[in-house]
């Protein structure tokens, strides 16, 4: 009996694709675990309609949990031109007394007409008085498009909208002190230099540059660029070049899908590389673990999604949890280099 066993070339492109699923499915998986870490608002649901009508009454039915305490719950609209733009007050629903048990509230808030108005946004706070300057506790609504003309039924009846946990935009990402950054850049170059001197193995027989050469020239280009990327600030610089681009692009608003989606891929290929690292030679592993996790940090980093924003910038006399991790990479990264250099 003769066994069917596959070619070189298809069995190479079998395991690539089964590699890419594995890597698709790691990824989906933190996606969901990224959208588990934000915190939403469990203290109440709100349901309006997709569509707000210029100059008619904008209903708004909020469900309550219960409370630790009786107050005052309201209801106003904010409004912007754009989804980027800063949202201002527009209109109030007035205040209702709740008690502790909770309950369903129903608002409505008429829709003034005004120029350049393209989206309203609910914003619920509850209180002990029902003023903004003593409110416990806050929520966003997402925005919801402003229309002028007649709107379809399916638009206006009552649909549950996703919450904010909070109407304040979220804090900036910091930029990087400089003494940790400067440092963390001059490792980098001497650990370049240490792979410029050793010099990347020899060539294969054929006199092609075999694929460890290969592999040594890309980490020497890799590690001029971060040394680069840290000396010069690059990794600020670029985030608020891209800020900018997306707020005059009107596109600011798609930034959670961008952060997650890079996070997810970066945190899937570290983690799915580690099976990979124990093929290649013992000397070569702190390296390739070291410098592939300074890499998936700044590209973290970089995206700045808030929810790990909260983490990564805790400090210890101003030096960020990133900076230190990023600088830790650094030092295993020359150590690994110079290992290497005495084992060749």
């Amino acid at each position: 009996m003769s066994t069917y066993t596959l070619r070189p070339e298809p069995a190479r492109r079998l395991r690539g694709f089964a590699g890419l699923m594995v890597l698709l499915a790691a990824a989906a998986v933190i996606w969901w675990g990224l959208g588990r870490a934000e915190h939403r608002p469990d203290w109440l649901g709100v349901e309006a309609p997709r569509r707000a009508l210029a100059g008619q009454p904008f209903p708004v039915r909020v469900h309550l949990a219960p409370l630790a305490e009786p107050g005052f719950l309201c209801a106003d609209l904010h409004w912007g031109a754009t989804r980027d733009t800063p949202m201002r007050y527009l209109a109030t629903g007035g205040s209702k007394p709740v008690g502790r048990e909770g309950g369903t509230l129903d608002f409505e808030i008429t829709v003034p007409p005004k120029e350049g108005i393209g989206f309203v946004m609910g914003v619920i706070y509850f209180g002990p008085t029902g003023n903004w300057g003593d409110h416990k506790l806050a929520a966003a609504s997402e925005l919801v498009p402003v229309v002028s003309g007649p709107a379809k039924p399916e638009e206006t009846r009552l649909e549950p909208l996703r919450l904010q946990p909070s109407v304040e935009p979220s804090p900036s990402h910091p930029p990087p002190t400089y003494g940790p950054r400067l440092l963390t850049g001059l490792l980098f170059l001497a650990a370049m230099m240490v792979a410029w001197h050793q010099g990347p193995p020899n060539k294969a027989l054929d006199g092609r540059p075999s694929l460890e050469t290969r592999w040594w020239q890309a980490l020497m280009v890799l590690l001029a660029l971060a040394c680069l990327w840290e000396l010069l600030g690059l990794e600020s610089w670029l985030g608020d070049r891209a800020r900018a681009m997306a707020h005059a692009r009107n596109l600011y608003y798609l930034r959670t899908v961008l952060q997650k989606a890079v996070i997810s891929m970066a945190v899937a290929a570290a983690i799915l590389m580690l099976p990979f690292i124990r093929r290649v030679r013992s000397s070569h592993r702190l390296v390739l673990v070291s410098f592939g996790l300074y890499l998936a940090i700044a590209a973290v980093n970089l995206v700045s999604l808030h929810a790990i924003d909260k983490v990564a910038d805790l400090s210890w006399h101003r030096v960020s949890l990133v900076q230190a991790l990023k600088l830790g990479c650094a030092v295993m990264t020359l150590e690994g280099l110079r290992r290497m250099r005495r084992t060749a």
